[in-house]
Order: structure tokens, then C-alpha cells, then sequence
């Protein structure tokens, strides 16, 4: 016997509706993977850069569509309007076990150098080289 329009679309509300609360606790647990990482060990490395670097601010930040958090050190200015601006971040991903590191060195014409990691793959030998480049 065939079903019902409403039967089909009740169907559909109810898996999509197991889809959202599967990735939002997905999210969840990279969130809090991410901040362990932050608060351990990431964060002091990046302020500690930015001690020896000087003329650095140490920012982090929270929840974006992508990102479950961001941690970096910025050079004097608003980064995301001035394209001169220096910076290191790490972004960690919502939904992949997952770590961007971007650096931008001063000037205009400086390329931004990006690398993606695994999370279980970011420690800080490759922390400190990619904050020492």
C-alpha cells in the first residue's frame, strides 16, 4: 500500500531533525577538544610568540559558521579590513577533528600561507615551527 504525502514528510522531518542534533553534538565534542587545546597548550605557545615577536596581540575567539574556535596573534590594526596586517592563527574545525594554521607576514603584498591539520597531528614542535616562520 503506498504512503501517505504526510507520512513521507514526517519521515523526513524526523531524519533530518537526527541529522542536525548528530552534528551539533558532533560540533560540540570538536568545541570542546579544541578549547582543551587552547587553553593547555596552543594559546600560551601563540602568547609567548607574541612576546618574542613583540608589537603582538594575542586574541582568541568562539563559535563561527565553520570554526568551533580561533586562537592568534595580530599585529596593530583591524585585520580583517587592512590587508597590510601580520597575523598567526589556528582555526579548529566544527565537524573534522581538523586545525587551519594561517600566517600572514607584514605588508600589502604578503601571501597568506595556510596548512591543514589533524588535530592528533598539531604538537609543539610543529607549533613552534610554524610560529618561528
Amino acid at each position: 500500500m503506498a504512503r501517505s504525502w504526510l507520512e513521507v514528510t514526517t519521515d523526513e522531518v524526523q531524519s533530518r531533525l537526527g541529522m542536525r542534533q548528530r552534528l551539533a553534538e558532533r560540533r560540540e565534542q570538536m568545541a570542546e577538544a579544541a578549547w582543551a587545546a587552547i587553553e593547555e597548550w596552543v594559546g600560551p605557545a601563540f602568547q609567548q610568540a607574541g612576546e618574542r615577536i613583540g608589537n603582538r596581540e594575542y586574541r582568541i575567539a568562539g563559535d563561527s559558521d565553520l570554526a568551533v574556535a580561533s586562537c592568534g596573534i595580530y599585529a596593530p590594526g583591524a585585520v580583517e579590513h587592512d590587508p597590510r596586517v601580520a597575523f598567526h592563527e589556528a582555526e579548529f574545525d566544527a565537524y573534522q577533528p581538523m586545525v587551519v594554521l594561517r600566517r600572514k607576514a607584514d605588508g600589502a603584498g604578503a601571501e597568506v600561507e595556510s596548512r591543514t591539520l589533524r588535530i592528533t597531528s598539531l604538537d609543539r614542535e610543529i607549533l613552534d615551527e610554524f610560529l618561528n616562520g
